[in-house]
């Protein structure tokens, strides 16, 4: 299931690719097995779990952290959410569980922050190398590590610019994985599409992409899957694995 819609949100966003996958032991002669696909809807009038089209984004977030728990939901994946400016996500680094930073055009050296319980949890190069802090040659005042609050990583991340080492890596910066415990951030008006999964039970789910037009909720595509076993994860996020 993750696998789908990690190639999904690449398609669509445009981002780096973490190669995660490649640290973990391959299983030899055993090829995959796709999920069945059982049904799929594309709702244009009416809505879905209080969802409703015509809604406003802010409107739909809210509704959305309503249903996280009876759904089982626990990632909202937050479509084009790129942008050219750190300054302009003052504050708004702290709604979100990543930032990727790249050039324009993307390298192997471009950086993904994970964050975990208000922490930062893993840095990633992306092409998967795992990292402890970075820049790893800057000492602690300019350089972000594991283990700092999330707080405090825009005010680093301000000093690393500063450097011209790195200050091409701040072309691009993305936040895709939204942290759905927090506050609506207005920045997601202007995304063209949210993706979450829900859970049904150990072995059947349901992905759902809203899609916005001009702030308001356009239309719900929903399809329900089917694992060959029994190993549906509890949600999961599309943007960790980049």
């Amino acid at each position: 299931m993750k696998n789908l819609f990690i190639l999904l949100l690449i398609a669509l966003s445009f981002s780096a690719c973490k190669k995660e996958a490649a640290t973990k032991a391959p299983l030899i002669g055993v090829d995959p097995i796709p999920p069945k696909l059982i049904s799929s809807d594309t709702l244009r009038t009416g809505g879905q779990w209080g969802l409703n089209i015509g809604e406003a984004s802010s409107n739909v977030y809210a509704k959305f952290q309503s249903i996280i728990t009876d759904k089982r939901v626990d990632y909202l994946a937050v479509v084009g959410n790129v942008f050219t400016n750190l300054e302009s996500l003052e504050n708004k680094i702290p709604l979100y569980r990543s930032v990727y930073l790249d050039e324009t055009v993307g390298t192997g050296t471009g950086i993904q922050l994970n964050f975990t319980d208000n922490k930062l949890n893993s840095i990633f190069t992306n092409d998967g190398v795992r990292l402890t802090r970075w820049p790893i040659v800057n000492d602690a005042a300019h350089s972000v590590a594991v283990g700092d609050a999330i707080e405090g990583i825009y005010a680093k991340l301000t000093k690393i610019k500063e450097q011209g080492a790195y200050t091409r890596k701040f072309e691009r910066i993305s936040i895709f994985s939204k942290d759905i415990t927090k506050a609506y951030d207005p920045l997601m008006n202007a995304s063209p599409q949210w993706y979450f999964t829900s859970v049904i039970d150990e072995k059947h789910y349901t992905t759902v992409t809203l899609n916005f037009s001009a702030g308001k909720l356009a239309s719900i595509y929903s399809t329900l899957f089917e694992t060959t076993i029994a190993n549906v994860p509890a949600g999961g996020d599309p943007t960790l694995q980049y």
